[in-house]
């Protein structure tokens, strides 16, 4: 083979068979872009199935969700819901049996409890109620437990829960060492709430750091089981103490001129007992006078419903009296035909609406001229109105057939 012929031969293998430097090169970038590509291709494959798998699949926690929206729209989920919750507090039973609770653990709960209390009572006050011509052993002569509701450097505001008597002389003793003399501020006869005023002028300034608010919580956070701390006077003795759990809870409840939350703790103590009531945070949620039936648990005034009441009387008012329990007519209720407004449960014997005529059965659509189609809308109206006045009062009544209007004239009273 000649020189001309092996060139030619070499140059036929590096152009056909190798090929030139160059196209290598591209060929090589081609490839390592190819495996780039099926890389983030293959990423946003399985990232893309992640999330969907996330978002088809069901979630445990979404389900308690479902479960209470079930509970508050249909009525027909009420009694799985229950059998689920007595299943749940079985097993809770069944937990805490099985639970070794030592004794140091119920030490640091009773320490706790008393550290509560401690601090409590920095809030309570001892009131001495005089009545002029009786000796100072007289039985007419009441100690009681109360609570500073409000302190600024003028005066304090007492409640205490009990009777105000006609020319009564009453005394105020904080922290059991100063003892100064109140005043009347107000009353509600039919809750026997008594609102006090002390002037704290004549105190030193240590003095009056000493005396405290009684901090306030939310009585609508209370639950089933909850403990809670009773303060004041429930052995009915001042500054006694116990401890109780809420036995049970109603919301709505139909009350005089008003709806509450109903709230029973497993707590009888003494007929005459009366007492604070303080949640595991030391926030004073509730209160309790005389119960005229304790068998079944004394019932607990939550602070949340009483907070307006308290307010005016604090402020030298009156809480008007009409004499009615009531609610709003439900939906159940309406698609029996009973029109939608304030029902009238039940007429308090004696009182302005007694008087009047109205009767159970009633709704009540108007107050005053103001439209009250919400038990709320009725306790509001009736608040703005003055103890003597006489107002309008808007309702329908059921005569055997039908519902007519009637227009009648209600005189209120103080409550």
């Amino acid at each position: 083979m000649g020189l001309e012929e092996h060139k030619m031969e070499e140059h036929f293998i590096r152009e056909k068979i190798v090929g030139p430097k160059g196209k290598w090169k591209k060929r090589l970038k081609k490839a390592v872009l190819l495996l780039l590509s099926g890389g983030l291709f293959g990423m946003a494959a399985a990232l893309s199935f992640f999330f969907m798998e996330k978002r088809l699949s069901p979630k445990e926690t979404e389900q308690p969700k479902e479960s209470i929206a079930l509970v508050e729209e249909s009525s027909e989920a009420v009694p799985e819901t229950v059998a689920e919750t007595e299943a749940i507090e079985d097993v809770v039973q069944s937990e805490l049996q099985k639970f070794d609770f030592s004794v140091s653990s119920y030490d640091s709960l009773m320490s706790n409890a008393k550290t509560l209390i401690s601090e409590g009572e920095k809030s309570l006050v001892e009131i001495r109620i005089h009545t002029p011509g009786q000796d100072s052993l007289s039985e007419d002569n009441l100690h009681c437990a109360g609570v500073i509701l409000k302190k600024t450097k003028e005066e304090a505001v007492i409640l205490f829960l009990g009777e105000a008597k006609a020319d009564a002389v009453y005394e105020v003793e904080f922290n059991r060492e100063k003892k100064l003399p109140a005043s009347l501020r107000g009353k509600s006869t039919r809750d026997r709430w008594v609102i006090l005023s002390v002037e704290l002028s004549s105190l030193s300034e240590k003095e009056w750091e000493k005396i405290q608010e009684m901090p306030r919580g939310n009585s609508r956070l209370l639950q089933k089981g909850d403990t809670v701390l009773l303060l004041g006077s429930p052995l009915g003795q001042a500054y006694s103490t116990a401890l109780s759990n809420i036995g049970a809870l109603s919301y709505d409840k139909a009350a005089e001129d008003r709806v509450e939350e109903e709230i029973k703790m497993q707590f009888l103590g003494e007929a005459d007992s009366t007492a604070f009531v303080l949640n595991t945070k030391g926030e004073w949620v509730g209160f309790f006078t005389e119960a005229e039936d304790r068998s079944s648990g004394r019932k607990i005034i939550g602070i949340s419903d009483a907070l307006e009441s308290l307010e005016r009387l604090s402020n030298g008012g009156v809480l008007p009296y009409f004499g009615v329990k009531i609610q709003n007519s439900s939906k159940t209720m309406q698609e029996l035909g009973i029109p939608e407004g304030v029902y009238v449960t039940e007429v308090v014997e004696d009182s302005p609406a007694y008087s009047t005529g109205i009767l159970p059965g009633d709704i009540i659509k108007k107050l005053n001229g103001k439209s009250v189609e919400t038990s709320k809308a009725f306790q509001d109206t009736l608040l703005g109105q003055t103890e003597g006045a006489v107002v309008p009062v808007e309702l329908l009544r059921y005569n055997g057939k039908e519902y007519v209007e009637l227009v009648l004239s209600c005189p209120i009273q103080a409550r």
